[in-house]
């Protein structure tokens, strides 16, 4: 955030004009020009108009600096599913009034929309969407939000149903700009529900690379349930290796006490067991699958993706 834009919104904050701002100081047409960036501003001037309206300019750019840091964990907290984080720094970040500037305003509507479709509220998320798809609003979106955009408009089209649409919008990402790569789970899993599983393993093996960089240890199971969903279903991978499998991301489950994705691995090893007509054991993991999902945390909105995905596939497997 330049000086000029700092300047602008506490203008427009307080209701005034730009002819208000530089009287006595300097013309409106240059108070435009600051405001663009397209002149730069002395000390002794940024002087008087730190007076002229109330503030310390460059104090306010320090926190708009902070509130660009808030949002930025803010985010990282809702991929990494840390719950308490996400609703502190909600908290936070919604009470600073500088989250109304419109360099600022975009991202956190794209974060918004994603927090709410975390909650299951995909209409309300789909209103926020709707906002940043017209011209005046995405103008003052960064770059790196246009791609934030496409990923979480993608998840968007997941929620609703639409694999295709999500593909469609995902592909559009550039992996310069945007380095969270985290949009290749979504990729995969788009990709599985239209049985194209070589795509899904594809995609899925680069977001669990990418959460093994970020130490995003829950988000890597999801990843791996993924793959081991698609190998399961184009045989790439035969009984004692999708077992082995399977064992170590349960134990790995186990570590983090996440009972939740435990299900859904058991869910899937009771499908790679009835596909080989060991019904006995197919009849055993979706039990164990059946008692942890009763006594775990209930999925919402974009956490039940993976789960509802996997049960779909194994609904007509599941015993009476």
């Amino acid at each position: 955030m330049n000086i000029g834009e700092c300047m602008k919104y506490y203008r427009i904050f307080k209701g005034m004009t730009q002819k208000q701002v530089g009287d006595g100081i300097c013309t409106p047409g240059h108070i435009s020009k600051i405001e663009s960036g397209h002149l730069h501003v002395t000390k002794d001037k940024l002087d008087l108009f730190n007076q002229r309206l109330g503030i310390n300019i460059e104090h306010e750019r320090n926190a708009y600096q902070k509130l660009q840091t808030e949002l930025g964990k803010w985010y990282e907290a809702m991929i990494k599913r840390i719950h308490g984080k996400v609703e502190l720094l909600k908290e936070t970040i919604e009470q600073n009034p500088l989250v109304k500037i419109e360099t600022l305003n975009g991202t956190y509507k794209l974060l918004k929309a994603r927090y709410l479709m975390g909650k299951g509220d995909v209409q309300e998320a789909a209103f926020l969407l709707n906002q940043l798809s017209t011209k005046r609003l995405s103008y003052y979106m960064r770059e790196y939000d246009h791609h934030l955009y496409y990923h979480i408009k993608g998840i968007f089209e997941l929620l609703k149903g639409d694999a295709k649409a999500s593909i469609d919008v995902l592909q559009k990402i550039d992996a310069k700009v945007y380095t969270n790569f985290e949009y290749h789970y979504h990729m995969a899993l788009a990709h599985q529900q239209l049985d194209q599983h070589e795509a899904a393993i594809h995609h899925g093996g680069i977001s669990l690379h990418h959460f093994k960089e970020t130490l995003n240890f829950t988000r890597c199971i999801d990843a791996a349930t993924v793959q081991l969903v698609s190998e399961a279903k184009k045989g790439k991978e035969n009984l004692e290796q999708l077992e082995v499998k399977h064992r170590d991301w349960l134990e790995h489950c186990d570590h983090l006490h996440d009972y939740r994705r435990k299900a859904i691995l058991y869910m899937n090893l009771g499908n790679v067991y009835r596909d080989v007509r060991n019904d006995r054991k197919a009849k055993e993991a979706f039990q164990t699958a059946d008692s942890l999902l009763k006594h775990g945390v209930p999925a919402h909105g974009e956490d039940s993706l993976l789960l509802n995905h996997v049960y779909r596939a194994n609904s007509e497997l599941l015993p009476v």
